[in-house]
């Protein structure tokens, strides 16, 4: 997986705030600022990825996955993701990254570099021109 948003011209989303828990300050940096790939079966990739599956046994592992997780309520269910969610990023951490990034990204948004980023990448890696 890469996240391609930094070439782009833009931030990935909560990715600045989150990944660096799960796969360290280094290879966060890493991924976020010089596109480095991270292979979902590798050591790195199982930090992120709690199941890998083939293309075709996606649909029965996301049934499989849903079914499981809401087995007992969603009251259950929401209340525990919710608990697990505050341990680890209090909603204040996420205000303020958020506050941040909504100006940091607007910024981006403005920025002729944008057009020029999304020209040379995506359009290139797409085969077709998007944008006009």
């Amino acid at each position: 997986m890469t996240l391609p948003a930094r070439k782009e011209g833009i931030i990935p989303g909560a990715a600045n705030l989150r990944l660096a828990r799960h796969i360290g300050d280094r290879l966060a940096r890493q991924a976020i600022l010089a596109e480095r790939r991270i292979d979902c079966a590798s050591a790195e990739g199982r930090l992120i990825c709690d199941y890998i599956v083939a293309p075709d046994a996606m649909d029965a592992e996301i049934t499989r996955l849903v079914n499981h997780v809401t087995g007992s309520g969603m009251v259950s269910a929401a209340g525990n993701r919710r608990a697990l969610r505050i341990a680890e990023e209090p909603l204040d951490a996420f205000r303020r990254y958020m506050a941040v990034y909504a100006r940091e990204q607007a910024h981006c948004h403005f920025s002729p570099a944008l057009i020029s980023n999304l020209e040379k990448f995506w359009i290139t890696a797409t085969g077709s021109r998007a944008l006009s």
